[in-house]
């Protein structure tokens, strides 16, 4: 059977390569409460696994470690959008729409 592969996208010096995975327990059967204790960017997976976003290094340690790796995706590492950072008053605005209509007790 012929399998089909996307080309992943290329990391450069100033924008790594970041990669989306799951961790399983591996053969060594790593309990996978200790991928908490590895402080690795963790995402909310929608069937409850422990999804990552890790480095290459990242992901070399935690086959080292005995955990098995399912590779979703490959992304950029880059700056983040300008145009999507608020400042403090466009915060305050966002925040006091968000919360309009929701009783409040008198100083909060």
């Amino acid at each position: 059977m012929a399998r089909t592969s996307r080309k992943a996208p290329a990391g450069t010096d100033d924008h790594p390569l970041r990669f989306e995975a799951t961790v399983h327990a591996g053969p060594r059967a790593r309990a996978l409460a200790r991928v908490a204790d590895l402080d690795l960017d963790r995402v909310p997976d929608p069937r409850g696994d422990v999804r990552v976003l890790v480095s290459a290094d990242e992901l070399a340690r935690l086959l080292d470690d005995g955990y098995e790796v399912h590779v979703h995706g490959a992304l950029r590492q880059a700056p983040l959008d300008p145009g999507l950072v608020l400042d403090d008053d466009e915060a305050v605005r966002w925040l006091e729409e968000m919360v309009e209509g929701i009783p409040r007790e008198e100083g909060s």
